[in-house]
């Protein structure tokens, strides 16, 4: 417990290690299965997204467009990546946490 306690004071002054660094990952596709879990719509446009504690940006993307096929979302538009400041403390694996959704009208 006294691990998780300033975690992220720990983190930023180098006394909490860890070999991952922190994204949130934003892509742009399609629900291909409805999901009352996230309250999504199969054939809708959306955007889904992810936090993630990922070895690199390559590791982050493959993490959204696998979780996101696994709750029916097809990423097949543009798939936009940042680093930032993280929401949990990291693991000692790669993880993905935040998953979320914002549906769409597409025009034309």
């Amino acid at each position: 417990m006294d691990l998780l306690k300033n975690w992220k004071l720990k983190l930023r002054y180098g006394k909490l290690k860890t070999a991952f660094r922190h994204f949130t990952v934003i892509a742009d596709g399609e629900v291909m299965i409805s999901n009352p879990d996230f309250d999504t719509t199969a054939g809708s446009a959306a955007f889904f997204s992810i936090q993630a504690w990922a070895s690199d940006n390559d590791e982050a993307i493959d993490m959204v467009v696998t979780i996101g096929r696994n709750v029916g979302f097809n990423a097949s538009g543009r798939i936009y990546v940042y680093s930032t400041e993280p929401q949990q403390p990291p693991p000692d694996a790669p993880h993905a946490y935040g998953l979320n959704f914002h549906q769409y009208v597409r025009e034309g």
